[in-house]
């Protein structure tokens, strides 16, 4: 994080981790630990989530930083995360991983994820005409399982931040959006349901 709050950067000049809370925030455990192992060396920062300006600051330490939970904590050096990476700090001194960058096991996933569309569309091509129909429903039932799988992010998201919002639509009505869609495109006939699901994944 290069440009920190105006008030995070200020106490960071006198602290070595700054803690940044809701009002209603239980840094119970934290401070324990903060008080034990950097005794004087650390601040809490309330800001309340009643305020727009402060929701807005904390949206864009989120984005800025990967980490969606309060407590969060920082140093000089960058954003701490929260209370699992705080103890790891305590320990090691060092910060944590960049969020942002995604472990290798998820990446491997990822790309795991599209050997049915490469398998399934292979066989609708080249395969023998009963299996080339089997391969044109697993492709359609795939894509829907994906849309829903998609759209069950952003319940995650809207539960970790209840202001969440996509493109002007709040999150829950986001998440089932794609499920329906997905399941819409279903009941169309085998080609057509395909042809309907690509600009949804695209």
């Amino acid at each position: 994080m290069t440009r920190w709050p105006e008030d995070v950067a200020a106490a960071l000049e006198r602290y070595e981790v700054i803690a940044i809370t809701s009002g209603i925030t239980d840094l119970r455990e934290a401070a324990g630990l903060l008080d034990r192992l950097r005794p004087g060396r650390w601040q809490r920062i309330e800001w309340g989530m009643g305020s727009a300006a402060n929701r807005a600051r904390f949206h864009s330490l989120q984005q800025a930083s990967g980490f969606h939970m309060l407590p969060m904590f920082v140093a000089r050096d960058g954003v701490i995360g929260g209370l699992p990476e705080l103890r790891r700090y305590l320990d090691t001194g060092r910060l944590p991983l960049d969020p942002g960058a995604p472990p290798s096991l998820l990446v491997s996933l990822g790309y795991a994820g599209l050997v049915p569309f490469l398998f399934f569309g292979a066989a609708s091509w080249f395969g023998s005409p009963a299996w080339q129909d089997f391969a044109l429903n697993a492709l359609g039932l795939y894509g829907a399982v994906i849309l829903a799988f998609l759209g069950g992010v952003h319940w995650g998201l809207y539960l970790v931040d209840r202001n969440y919002r996509v493109a002007g639509l709040a999150a829950p009505a986001w998440a089932v959006l794609p499920a329906i869609a997905g399941w819409a495109a279903l009941l169309l006939p085998a080609p057509l349901s395909l042809v309907a699901l690509v600009p949804m994944l695209a």
